[in-house]
């Protein structure tokens, strides 16, 4: 059986690594594939087959993507030179992206169509996870391909689930990563009020990581924002990329979702305000911009922002 991995962003390069580690001799005949010839060299020292040219994967039995959005998915894929010019009716193509529901369904319905199969396996987890090899992988399409390749999948994730149809992966992470939104934008607009009228930012900050109203996002993101550390590898423009798609999907089954509505307003404003190449906590600024205040400790370490 031949696979290739796609793919070697942040999250692809611990993927295919924690694929190709786990590989016993023979068992698989592996290829990874990348634009950058820099994101091949830990696998070219390991042995492992390389390549810049997607066209060298064609052959393969399942051939799983990693890609940044949408767009590229459908250029790799039909592109004048993609996949499905030159695959054969029994591959499959797993494709671990985070895209739209819509787009999912779309590509699904064109490569069945050509008598190849796609399965959407969008990924939930940071970097760290993805070396570790313990993402969530939330999983739509042939259930009977699930199973086949699960044995893979549980090289990455811990969490492994098959959702459903075609889509079902995606419309999974969506739900999973609004629900993520709209908690980072409740705690970006109170912080700062409270802040603004005398409370501590440090001691109201461990009150929402440990008290009722304390979330993952609460968690994992204000002791960054105490901080003034607002950097990340995914930003908050691309995060807004992801509630469109949803708010997609409401519009075409005409669902109404006020609380999801008022989120993409907080993000629009941290839009406006500049804080699209940061993570989806500097949000959080545009409210200290409104009021006047930082919700920063009081002192910071060495190299330490208070922007």
């Amino acid at each position: 059986m031949k696979v290739s991995y796609i793919g070697l962003g942040v999250m692809g390069m611990g993927m295919a690594l924690n694929l190709a580690n786990s590989e016993k001799e023979g068992e698989i005949d592996y290829l990874v594939c990348d634009a950058n010839p820099n994101a091949l060299e830990q696998f070219n020292e390991k042995g492992i087959k390389t390549t810049t040219n997607i066209t060298d994967t064609v052959d393969s039995d399942f051939i799983f993507l990693c890609l940044p959005d949408l767009e590229i998915v459908k250029e790799v894929v039909f592109g004048e030179n993609g996949l499905l010019k030159h695959m054969k009716p029994g591959q499959k193509i797993v494709d671990f992206s985070t895209i739209s529901y819509l787009g999912a369904i779309e590509i699904a319905e064109t490569c069945r169509t050509n008598g190849i199969e796609y399965l959407d396996c969008p990924i939930s987890g940071q970097h760290a996870k993805s070396m570790e090899g313990t993402l969530s992988i939330m999983c739509g399409g042939n259930e009977e391909i699930f199973n086949t390749i699960k044995p893979m999948l549980d090289r990455m994730g811990t969490q492994v689930l098959y959702m459903g149809e075609n889509g079902a992966g995606q419309l999974t992470k969506m739900i999973n990563n609004c629900a993520l939104n709209i908690c980072c934008a409740s705690f970006s607009e109170l912080l700062p009020v409270g802040v603004k009228l005398g409370l501590d930012p440090e001691k109201l900050s461990d009150v929402l990581m440990t008290a009722t109203g304390s979330s993952f996002a609460s968690k994992t993101l204000l002791p960054k924002v105490l901080e003034g550390n607002f950097e990340h590898g995914f930003s908050l423009e691309r995060a807004y990329k992801d509630m469109q798609s949803m708010y997609e999907v409401l519009v075409k089954y005409q669902i109404p979702l006020p609380t999801l509505n008022g989120t993409m307003q907080t993000y629009q404003l941290a839009l406006n305000n500049g804080q699209g190449d940061y993570y989806k906590h500097a949000m959080i600024c545009y409210y200290e911009d409104l009021l006047g205040v930082k919700v920063r400790k009081k002192t910071l370490k060495k190299g330490q922002s208070i922007k």
